[in-house]
């Protein structure tokens, strides 16, 4: 209600559509990252997942989709305990998926930039985490 009130109409509805153009890049730039895949793009909400590109060629298979439900979740904790970003989780056709919702007026491209790199490096970190428990050298035969 304050931007309403600062802005006005025309000047609202123009920060909204600016989350939504950021909301769309981050789905653009998912769809072309080898280490995530997108999920859905609705309004300033943007739904993906990170996979490992070895896991690529067995998505679908019950072993690899119970480790990227569990990998996402860890890296949602790991991003959040980094302070770095926040990100939310949803769960589209059954998946755990991250979620990313550009409502913030003072997010710009900077920030949607630097999201995949962060979560790409955590993620590799939680993968390697995962990987190193008993029941990991399961995944990608499915």
């Amino acid at each position: 209600l304050l931007a309403l009130r600062q802005d006005g109409r025309a000047g609202f509805r123009g920060m909204i559509a600016e989350d939504m153009l950021l909301a769309e890049h981050l789905y653009e730039r998912v769809a072309q990252h080898p280490e995530f895949e997108p999920a859905t793009q609705v309004l300033s909400i943007t739904t993906f997942r990170y996979v490992p590109a070895d896991l690529r060629a067995s998505i679908g298979g019950e072993a690899t989709e119970a480790h990227l439900d569990r990998l996402n979740r860890e890296l949602l904790a790991a991003v959040e305990r980094s302070g770095e970003a926040f990100v939310s989780s949803a769960v589209v056709n059954g998946r755990f998926m991250l979620r990313a919702c550009v409502v913030n007026f003072h997010t710009s491209l900077d920030d949607i930039e630097a999201l995949l790199p962060l979560l790409s490096r955590l993620g590799r970190e939680a993968d390697a985490a995962l990987r190193n428990e008993v029941a990991a050298p399961a995944l990608g035969r499915d």
